[in-house]
């Protein structure tokens, strides 16, 4: 990768890509985006990969957010069009990929880190973390979609309580809520992610695949549409016929 704050590895199906930037707590430049926006079309182009993790060199923090030494100068209309443009691309990409992504929260996620994991499909996050949205102590909101992705996960209620406090709150507290999957011991956490991965790459690329670009069009309120059309897709590929044939064979699938 051109930046050395952002590290990338494809091993064995799952494409990683780790936040490296340990002495700013992960803050996240223009240049990182622009960096995990490249990992993401390599990703889009590697026809091996089934699973996405997002991860942290850093013990302390997943992602303090975004760096405020590069956005706190900017003029408010290139605040708007460039800085959160920016991220809300990279974003909004990650959410829309085709294949499963997983964040591991092994640090505290703040701001555009919250934002971050909010875009992928599953978060798993050591017991010990906060996480939380503290724009408004900065006289920020959060620019990334986090409020849209926070509400559609957790409700009004519970994302005004995030948002507009902008008080943390513990990975247990997420966990109840339904902010992340599942808050685990520390030293459970990389295990408990592995077996999520090597789960996701059992299952049937094509369903996953339609089963995410499925659960858009239900956000968009086309829900009942939505569910005949990938279901007659999903269907029409071979994985379904594999899936028939081995369910009547008593044997696992073998999805190619």
């Amino acid at each position: 990768m051109p930046s050395s704050n952002i590290l990338f590895h494809i091993d064995d199906r799952v494409a990683t890509i780790t936040l490296d930037r340990v002495a700013r707590h992960n803050a996240l430049t223009m240049a990182m985006l622009a960096d995990v926006d490249l990992a993401l079309a390599r990703i889009e182009n590697a026809s091996d990969v089934r699973v996405v993790v997002f991860r942290s060199t850093s013990s302390r923090f997943f992602c303090s957010g975004a760096d405020i030494d590069e956005w706190g100068n900017i003029d408010p209309e290139g605040m708007g069009s460039r800085f959160i443009r920016a991220g809300n691309r990279v974003f909004r990409r990650i959410a829309e990929l085709d294949i499963p992504t997983v964040s591991v929260l092994s640090g505290n996620a703040l701001g555009g880190g919250l934002e971050l994991a909010l875009s992928c499909d599953f978060r798993y996050a050591a017991l010990d973390v906060m996480l939380g949205f503290p724009e408004a102590s900065l006289g920020a909101i959060p620019g990334w979609m986090g409020c849209q992705r926070l509400s559609d996960l957790v409700g009004t209620s519970r994302s005004r309580e995030l948002v507009l406090l902008g008080e943390p709150i513990t990975a247990v507290r997420a966990a109840e809520w339904g902010v992340v999957n599942e808050a685990l011991p520390r030293e459970a956490l990389d295990e408990r992610v592995a077996e999520i991965c090597a789960l996701l790459q059992r299952r049937s690329g094509a369903s996953l695949s339609i089963g995410k670009r499925l659960l858009r069009l239900i956000e968009s309120g086309q829900a009942e549409l939505a569910h005949e059309f990938a279901a007659s897709v999903c269907k029409a590929t071979p994985d379904a016929i594999e899936g028939v044939k081995a369910f009547r064979e008593k044997r696992c699938a073998e999805f190619r």
